[in-house]
């Protein structure tokens, strides 16, 4: 039965069927990762979620660049927290940053 409903289509809906499946069978992976991955991380934890180098991470938190924990001699980060300070480096798009400029403007000549 499953071979003949993908034989009846055509390459666009092939394409279309396949990238819906691969975007639902990677969105339960990346559900099921999150899930496993605690709210508080050690650094070899934190510098994975990241996807930087161990060092990288030191540096980071030397230099108070990320936020962290220190009890003792060992570094602890919020789950939470490292999520924030990665959407804090958004980028703004075209768009935006052309919206601010005419608000500001607009502010400004209304002053």
């Amino acid at each position: 039965m499953t071979h003949s409903f993908l034989l009846s289509l055509n390459e666009a809906e092939f394409k279309a069927f396949l990238r819906e499946a691969l975007t639902e069978i990677l969105r339960e992976v990346k559900t099921k990762a999150d899930a496993n991955l605690p709210d508080i991380l050690n650094v070899s934890e934190a510098a994975a979620f990241l996807k930087l180098q161990i060092s990288t991470l030191y540096e980071k938190t030397a230099t108070r660049l990320i936020p962290h924990f220190k009890r003792g001699n060992r570094l602890y980060f919020l789950r939470k927290d490292l999520e924030e300070w990665l959407h804090e480096g958004r980028v703004k798009t075209q768009r935006e940053l052309q919206g601010e400029a005419s608000t500001f403007t607009m502010n400004k000549q209304n002053r």
